[in-house]
């Protein structure tokens, strides 16, 4: 397996810790019944926490940043690209967003927007690059 398709599995892997960490954040604010039920009655989550929120909008983002990362790592699985662009330029992507997570779990604003930035421009510019000369 190349790097790339490592990154794609790493990027995975950390939705679904996300995913984890944002139920776990709710079961401790809400209980654990509410997780339990077959929620058709809506929660008006007052007791949520700013953690879980903030880990839910992280959810959605890293969603986000795998719908454009998945197909440019299975575009270059396919096509048979792997070279030092693609590969570094994956390895940033699934750094940033582990410090992405990290940060804005945290509530760390400024820092959670660079790496934010760096993940999506740096990563996706430089993909892109490495597959068009691959």
């Amino acid at each position: 397996m190349t790097i790339e398709l490592w990154t794609l599995f790493g990027a995975a892997a950390l939705l679904w810790i996300a995913i984890l960490a944002q139920q776990l954040a709710l079961d401790v604010a809400v209980g654990a019944q509410y997780a339990l039920s077959n929620r058709e009655q809506d929660h008006n989550f007052k007791g949520a926490t700013r953690l879980h929120g903030r880990l839910t909008r992280t959810v959605r983002n890293h969603v986000e940043g795998l719908a454009i990362f998945a197909p440019l790592i299975l575009i270059a699985a396919v096509a048979g690209i792997s070279n030092i662009w693609t590969q570094w330029t994956a390895i940033a992507f699934l750094v940033t967003r582990c410090l992405h997570l990290l940060f804005y779990a945290a509530g760390i604003t400024p820092f959670r927007s660079f790496a934010w930035a760096i993940g999506f421009f740096l990563s996706l510019g430089g993909f892109v690059f490495g597959l068009v000369i691959g």
